[in-house]
């Protein structure tokens, strides 16, 4: 079965070159090519089978990636997002990071890098670059310099399971728990953190010595 991608882009030649080049991988296919937020929450209302991942552009007109990556979370949390951007200025990538994105690509990607993030995002539901990781953990440094933030055993146990490849659902057999019980100890960690996505507390996690196996 192939994953099913959406690209929401309002620069059409950009999205029709990364959509050419998802549609010649194995596994891979793109359904939808939309111009803004609006469209896109226009399709999800009508369409019965979510999308196994969106590639969303930063910039657009009407309602770009931010309000868009706003929305989703509150409305379709379990969608994985990949941020897209021709600029990756500091600001741009932190705030998406920071709203629930799992990754950021640049728009001038190379066929390698592409499948590589689809790849990570797909199985491990997250994708970072080293640049990302540095913003991010740049970015805790900052926010974070107030006294140490308390964990819970079970928040710290997670915390070590987080860098690892495995899934939620695997980390939950790995702690003898329910997925449901991992998803509140996420959320936990999300608000402890500051953070809506894996990728954030992947880079905690590796910054404050919570290495996984």
């Amino acid at each position: 079965m192939k994953t099913n991608i959406i690209i929401v882009d309002d620069h059409t030649l950009v999205a029709n070159t990364i959509a050419d080049l998802i549609e010649s991988l194995q596994g891979y296919t793109v359904t939808h090519q939309l111009r803004n937020g609006k469209e896109l929450f226009e399709k999800l209302a009508i369409t019965s089978n979510l999308p196994d991942l969106v590639l969303l552009d930063i910039h657009m007109p009407i309602m770009d990636g931010y309000q868009t990556m706003e929305q989703l979370q509150r409305d379709f949390p379990e969608l994985k997002v990949l941020a897209l951007s021709m600029n990756d200025d500091e600001e741009s990538i932190t705030k998406m990071m920071r709203l629930g994105a799992c990754g950021f690509i640049s728009k001038i990607i190379s066929e390698d890098e592409l499948i590589t993030a689809l790849d990570q995002v797909v199985k491990r539901g997250y994708y970072y670059t080293d640049q990302v990781a540095r913003l991010l953990a740049n970015n805790f440094s900052q926010k974070n310099s107030k006294p140490a933030i308390q964990f819970t055993g079970r928040e710290a146990e997670l915390l070590s399971y987080i860098a690892t490849e495995l899934t939620y659902k695997e980390i939950a057999e790995k702690m003898f728990c329910s997925p449901k019980t991992i998803d509140g100890y996420r959320e936990d960690l999300f608000n402890k953190l500051n953070v809506k996505s894996r990728v954030g507390l992947v880079v905690y996690a590796m910054k404050n010595g919570y290495g996984g196996e």
